[in-house]
């Protein structure tokens, strides 16, 4: 089985990176990513010096992972609602709008092997724009010696945050033959955990808490902050399990029916 998921995951990895869009998604990212960065720091390293001439360096309520991390990682999260459905919306729908599921099916590989290979091949494009923002830290790490426990939480919830995406992204794209309405889909999909904790506000106590419990951003906002919670890393890796499993149960149903 590893020799076939190999070669599943290498001939997906081909696909993307023949494509134009997983350059233009990357390259987007990145300069979104550093652009909010840099306006971030900016705007914090402004109120810092205007604190300390106030309040003679007392910054009790200011710190860099309420000023720059907390807010950073919350605007990439933004911004990868809007990216990942771009790098998942391609890996079943082209093959069903091409004709080739057929072909797909009859690979001697388990439909585990085929998931698992798609998967893995949009989380390594995902990574590979994950490490891009690294720069931002090391070049902020140079010029103030910052805790870094703060920032690998945070880079670890968005990983974490990604799977997630793209495996409901991958959901959503066996469900139809475009690539744009499965964008679509899975972009409002995603806006819709997104503000989650607004409309839980407007629920009731009782069921309210309920549907804060159901947010992303909820199982998140600890990961920002610099705390890694075992139950928010349990429900991002269920989250992320589950539209696998779906994924599986649809190509089951089509097989079956077909």
């Amino acid at each position: 089985m590893g020799g076939k998921l190999r070669a599943l995951y290498g001939k997906e990895l081909k696909i993307f990176f023949s494509m134009p869009v997983a350059y233009v998604v990357m390259a987007v990212f990145m300069i979104l990513s550093g652009y909010f960065f840099a306006n971030i720091a900016n705007y914090y390293s402004m109120i810092s010096l205007r604190s300390m001439g106030q309040y003679q360096r007392m910054q009790m309520d200011l710190s860099m992972v309420e000023g720059i991390f907390r807010p950073y990682f919350h605007n990439v999260v933004v911004v990868l609602i809007l990216m990942i459905p771009l790098i998942t919306m391609r890996l079943f729908a082209e093959e069903k709008r091409e004709g080739t599921t057929e072909l797909l099916f009859t690979y001697p590989v388990s439909d585990t092997v085929i998931v698992a290979a798609k998967f893995l091949a949009a989380m390594t494009v995902y990574a590979s724009m994950l490490i891009g923002t690294l720069s931002c830290f090391i070049m902020l790490r140079a010029i103030s010696a910052y805790e870094l426990a703060p920032a690998i939480s945070g880079l670890l919830g968005l990983l974490l945050v990604g799977a997630a995406f793209t495996a409901l992204g991958l959901f959503i794209s066996t469900l139809t033959e475009s690539q744009i309405v499965a964008a679509v889909i899975s972009f409002g999909v995603l806006l819709l955990f997104l503000v989650l904790p607004w409309i839980a506000q407007a629920a009731g106590p009782g069921l309210g808490r309920i549907i804060q419990e159901l947010s992303i951003i909820e199982h998140f906002d600890g990961f920002a902050k610099g705390l890694i919670d075992t139950g928010d890393i349990v429900y991002l890796i269920n989250f992320t399990v589950l539209f696998l499993f779906l994924t599986l149960r649809i190509l089951e149903s089509k097989q079956w029916r077909g």
